[in-house]
């Protein structure tokens, strides 16, 4: 990052008459940690911390009644206004004010976690996420919710929070109103001649005047992108009209609803993709605006706000998976980047706790804060330099511990320096530099290009040894290939351009239908658009394991022309022929180029094992070596044994 060009991001400007230090808000992220009541020390650290690294603003979330919370989601019914009171006087002692949004689920619950309450909206047509059919909301309903955000925002400006946001974007129930896919009524309530905001509007009005001269703000998706949904001059004429009423002070533009095609906030979409959306809102309207999705970097902020695409930038990930993420912005320092992976959000979904896969502490702020270092000298070595061993040789060193990392190859980083290289994967690569980065900071001991043997490890007798050698290839049991060519999909995606011009020839036939093929397979199609490729999986579903994130990367794959076969089980290859069987019928695939996608096994560590067994040395296995999972389990568990380790 060079030294200058960032003046329009840390320079403070005003919502109403709320002065912000610095243009960086912290979106709301819901985070399933409530317990009873009342805030917790834990949630108290969890918003401190970013506070601390240097936001302008958090937000939190608060349902308006319990019929709109979600699970583990506090509500303005029940919540304690002492314990908002005290989280506002914590932020403010860093210059940091506190937003809270006023939200309402609507239709996007799964019964399941919502339990017996009832789900409202417009009328009854169920989410395509959760599959529940909602109730349609009475005249009573309507005139209840109404009066619950006009009073839930009363609540928080009497309990010392510094502005409210209404949520009205993503698909939650005031959104649901604009929408004449989710808004059937007939009534004035219905998409009439102002196209559903009737409602919408009325609430803005209920909440200024219960709260009179104070910041509003709204969020809004910029338009809905899904098939016959409202659009971005929908949405235009809707702020413009909640402005020119004097019911908001601000806007925050997101992109679409969660169940919209269109990928919202994975590494598929673009760095400051959305913020067109937020900069063709600001052109219509007077009041502050705050682009939001995938803007986590100091270039991509600044570029937004200097052309006038916004007056703030939003971000919540980024500050999920470092707290400290504007402080380090801004004094130019390495921060622990998104990764856009989504696996934040797939989690809250599900109605689990917020957590981020690559920042473990996340959410443990209190209990880190706990942990003192410890005064000694003894020695803790890591085997292995992969993702969990640098990761327990960094909670080793925070410790205390005089930490020694051994790793075989002439390089840190392990698998993730092959899951960078599929395309819009590169930013994994900055997981791994800003680990070394830190374990040098940390003073941590690096040997690399060394095997470690028994005798190392006995020569060494150190306090604690963390096996975490990682994972190899799984070559399958298939008759033919000690006598044929194949490559391993690991191997490939090491190629250079010039050797891999041979498989733009013929036809490529990957093995192993999880996310190595898929990514091995979008790889080459990139490097090679004119590449016949076929991917066989032995399981009913290709990229099981990646979820909501399966989708994109199949449907650029089909739309490449990668063809893809399930419930395929391969039995032989003779050099030219994939000998397959489909239930009990038995085909052949033609194979030019035959590529083994099959996942990886724990390389064993069993040697070492048990000589600090019988030595009584303790040690724990971590990451791949214990269990092949991805960088997220293997991560939390390092964490976990840490947490242990020093209470121990």
């Amino acid at each position: 990052m060079d030294k200058g060009g960032l003046e329009m991001q840390f320079s403070s400007a005003k919502i109403r008459n709320l002065e912000l230090k610095n243009r960086w808000i912290m979106l709301v992220m819901h985070t399933g940690f409530a317990e009873g009541d009342a805030l917790t020390e834990r949630e108290y650290a969890f918003y401190e911390e970013r506070a601390k690294g240097g936001a302008a603003a958090v937000t939190m979330v608060l349902g308006v009644n319990d019929a709109g919370a979600l699970k583990k989601m506090y509500h303005a019914d029940t919540l304690d206004g002492n314990s908002l009171k005290t989280l506002a006087e914590r932020l403010h002692v860093y210059d940091c004010k506190l937003i809270v949004q006023l939200f309402h689920c609507g239709r996007n619950e799964s019964r399941k976690n919502h339990g017996d309450k009832p789900l409202l909206a417009p009328s009854p047509v169920a989410s395509p996420i959760f599959r529940e059919e909602p109730q349609e909301m009475t005249e009573e309903d309507l005139l209840q919710t109404k009066a619950d955000f006009a009073k839930a925002a009363a609540f928080c400006k009497e309990n010392g929070v510094d502005a409210v946001e209404i949520s009205a974007s993503a698909g939650y129930l005031l959104s649901e109103f604009l929408s004449p896919i989710t808004n059937l009524r007939t009534d004035k309530y219905g998409m009439g001649e102002d196209k559903g905001m009737t409602y919408p509007l009325e609430v803005l009005q209920a909440v200024r005047e219960s709260v009179g001269d104070y910041p509003i703000l709204m969020k809004v998706s910029g338009a809905q992108m899904l098939d016959g949904g409202y659009e971005l001059t929908d949405t235009i004429v809707f702020c413009r009209k909640a402005e020119q009423e004097g019911f908001i002070d601000a806007i925050t533009v997101t992109g679409g609803w969660h169940e919209s095609p269109v990928e919202q906030i994975s590494f598929y979409v673009s760095k400051g993709a959305y913020a067109p959306l937020a900069g063709a809102i600001k052109k219509y309207t007077s009041v502050p605006v705050i682009a939001c999705n995938r803007i986590q970097d100091a270039e991509t902020a600044e570029r937004v706000l200097s052309e006038g695409l916004c007056d703030f930038v939003g971000s919540a990930r980024a500050f999920l998976a470092d707290a400290h993420y504007v402080e380090k912005l801004q004094k130019k320092e390495m921060f622990n980047h998104c990764q856009a992976c989504n696996h934040c959000i797939m989690d809250v979904l599900k109605g689990k706790e917020l957590h981020c896969a690559f920042c473990p502490e996340a959410g443990h702020e209190y209990m880190e804060n706990q942990r003192r270092k410890i005064a000694t000298r003894k020695e803790v070595l890591v085997i292995g330099g992969g993702p969990a061993g640098m990761y327990a040789a960094k909670k080793s060193a925070e410790r205390g511990f005089l930490t020694t990392l051994v790793c075989k190859e002439d390089h840190l980083g392990g698998q993730l320096n092959l899951a960078k290289l599929p395309p819009r994967k590169e930013e994994i690569g900055t997981f791994v530099s800003y680990l070394e980065h830190t374990l040098k900071e940390l003073g941590v001991n690096i040997i690399l290009g060394k095997e470690v043997d028994v005798d190392f490890v006995m020569e060494k007798k150190p306090y604690f040894t963390v096996l975490a050698m990682g994972s190899e290839p799984i070559i399958p049991n298939l008759e033919g290939l000690e006598t044929t060519t194949y490559q391993l999909a690991q191997n490939v995606l090491r190629m250079d351009d010039e050797t891999l011009k041979k498989y733009g020839e013929g036809q490529i036939v990957i093995v192993g239908g999880s996310s190595l093929g898929l990514e091995l397979a979008e790889f080459l199609m990139n490097k090679l658009p004119e590449a016949k490729i076929k991917i066989l999986e032995a399981n009913s579903r290709m990229g099981a394991e990646l979820g909501a994130m399966a989708r994109p990367l199949l449907n650029g794959l089909k739309k490449a022309g990668v063809q893809t076969m399930c419930d395929t089980r391969v039995t032989s290859f003779d050099g030219k022929k994939v000998m397959i069987s489909i239930g009990n019928q038995p085909f052949f695939v033609t194979a030019d180029h035959l590529i083994l996608a099959c996942g990886s096994k724990s390389v064993s560590s069993s040697e070492i094992a048990m000589a600090l067994m019988d030595e009584r040395l303790s040690y724990a296995v971590v990451g791949d070596a214990d269990h092949v999972a991805d960088v997220d389990e293997g991560l939390k568990s390092v964490f976990e044994l840490f947490s242990r380790f020093y209470l121990a």
